[in-house]
């Protein structure tokens, strides 16, 4: 059983590694603060490949694989969860129904930028595709002509007060004119007449990721711009659930890992009763508990995502796992950090505390009840 990285795997980790630390770190904090979305930094991961690192070189893409963006994913979330969610969005909520869906005229506009990150995108989570989840699908579409008219609210759209360009579904009426409704999904370019955007602040948590409400109002998109036939929306989003899924998990084994190393490394340096208060046994113990659970995480996230790259077919159980497993280690791992730091704990100027808002981020994602639904 092999449970090392590939050369070409330890490589991409370096880099996502000594980027986070050397560049994103010194950002975080007052991005935070002000829940700006960092652009620039989302453009620099663009450059590094990031963008088109799990599509194959034959379709544009770098050839990483999902196990190597997953490592980016938890290398960046040690650092800057909201950076790491931003460019999870951009490849699973917007590139990987472009690619899975997209007409030859989408993917010519479209699929160059996305890759390269020259276009930032977002797009829909899955769980809200029929309904069923708390965040569901608001936008009704109505085809006249070689277009359709898109009407309605989305609303909770991550990365949508920054996106370029946005994934939406709609609901399209059903055969025949008939009464049962259909979703059929969109590309939508921020600059589109009828789209307005809302950006969403005060959060709690993934704070500069962005957010934002999208209203249409009569807004007309080209049939060329659907993803996928009329009426297959819930099919491309059902196929995008284990993707999310093991973006979401490497997300949350981030923090966990994150919070994990903070909270050694003050344990370490502070001293009380004449020693650090790593070697105070109470301490000891949740020290070990963290570790224990950010190791896990990512050992599932990792599993997660190799599944994905070896097209193992387990109806998404093994992301699903993966995802809950490791979203409630974030939030264990990042309240047990700020016990450990005490006082500090509760000041923004120390990172747990935006560890542990982050991660009940995570915690939610992980209740919605859509994504189960779909499977």
């Amino acid at each position: 059983m092999e449970f090392g990285l590939s050369e070409e795997e330890a490589m991409i980790q370096d880099m996502a590694a000594r980027y986070a630390e050397q560049e994103t770190a010194r950002r975080v904090g007052p991005l935070d603060e002000s829940e700006s979305f960092d652009r620039q930094s989302f453009d620099e991961l663009a450059e590094l490949g990031f963008t088109a690192l799990p599509w194959p070189e034959e379709d544009g893409g770098a050839g990483g694989g999902f196990v190597g963006f997953a490592l980016v994913l938890q290398e960046l979330s040690r650092v800057n969860a909201s950076l790491a969610a931003a460019l999870w969005a951009h490849v699973y909520l917007a590139a990987w129904p472009l690619m899975r869906g997209g007409s030859a005229e989408a993917k010519r506009q479209y699929k160059g930028p996305l890759l390269e990150g020259s276009m930032l995108a977002t797009g829909v989570l899955p769980g809200a595709v029929g309904g069923a989840s708390r965040l569901r699908v608001g936008i009704e579409a109505r085809a006249e002509g070689g277009e359709y008219v898109l009407e309605g609210q989305q609303k909770y759209v991550l990365g949508g007060s920054q996106a370029d360009l946005f994934v939406v579904y709609a609901e399209t009426a059903g055969p025949s004119g008939g009464v049962r409704k259909r979703y059929s999904a969109f590309l939508v370019g921020k600059d589109m007449p009828g789209l307005d955007i809302q950006p969403v602040t005060k959060k709690l948590g993934l704070r500069s990721a962005g957010m934002a409400h999208l209203t249409f109002r009569d807004c007309r998109v080209s049939s060329d711009f659907r993803l996928g036939r009329e009426g297959q929306g819930n099919a491309l989003a059902r196929g995008a659930v284990a993707g999310v899924r093991c973006g979401l998990a490497a997300v949350a084994a981030g923090i966990a890992r994150g919070a994990a190393d903070a909270a050694l490394g003050y344990a370490k340096s502070r001293s009380q009763f004449g020693k650090p208060i790593a070697k105070h046994q109470a301490i000891a113990f949740l020290l070990a508990d963290m570790e224990a659970g950010a190791n896990a995480a990512q050992l599932l996230a990792h599993q997660a995502a190799w599944r994905a790259d070896a097209g193992i077919a387990d109806g998404g159980k093994a992301a699903a796992l993966a995802l809950r497993y490791a979203a409630d280690a974030a939030m264990a791992g990042s309240i047990q950090a700020v016990q450990v730091y005490g006082g500090y704990g509760y000041m923004k100027e120390y990172p747990v505390e935006r560890y542990m808002r982050d991660a009940k981020a995570l915690q939610m994602f992980k209740g919605l009840d859509g994504l189960d639904r779909l499977d």
